[in-house]
């Protein structure tokens, strides 16, 4: 016996008898939708591009290297709507990305910034991440 064809008895209700019990089959669907329900989720996904450091950097001379890419992340979550503070995501998000930049005591920053949040609902809570990620240049001159 296949394990979909077991699955497909046991749901039934007639895995060893030929009798169909209607209620053990009506309990087994209204369990199969609540945990359908529970465990099921859904995600979207939303980006932009900004100047979110607040520093204009001028790149009109070749002054400049490029170190690399640096991303920072930040994730909560929330139950019934309570625990996500998006501001505070955001700025989670930014100072890991500062941090892993390494930008202290160097002439370094950080350049073309982009945001990504993915949010991912579930039947009684929500999960947010952020994604902020740039190129981090080094001047040489």
């Amino acid at each position: 016996m296949s394990h979909a064809d077991f699955l497909y008895k046991l749901l039934f209700g007639i895995l060893e008898k030929k009798q169909t019990n209607t209620m053990k089959t009506k309990l087994l669907f209204v369990l199969l939708i609540f945990l359908s329900a529970i465990f099921g989720s859904c995600k979207s996904t939303a980006g932009f591009i900004s100047h979110s450091i607040n520093t204009e950097v001028q790149l009109s001379q070749a002054n400049y290297k490029v170190i690399g890419s640096v991303t920072g992340e930040a994730t909560a979550k929330s139950v019934f709507g309570i625990g996500i503070n998006q501001a505070d995501l955001f700025n989670q998000a930014r100072q890991d990305m500062i941090k892993k930049a390494d930008l202290t005591g160097k002439s370094r920053a950080i350049i073309n910034v982009t945001t990504d949040m993915k949010t991912r609902h579930g039947l009684f809570s929500v999960s947010k991440t952020v994604y902020i990620s740039g190129e981090v240049i080094e001047f040489i001159k």
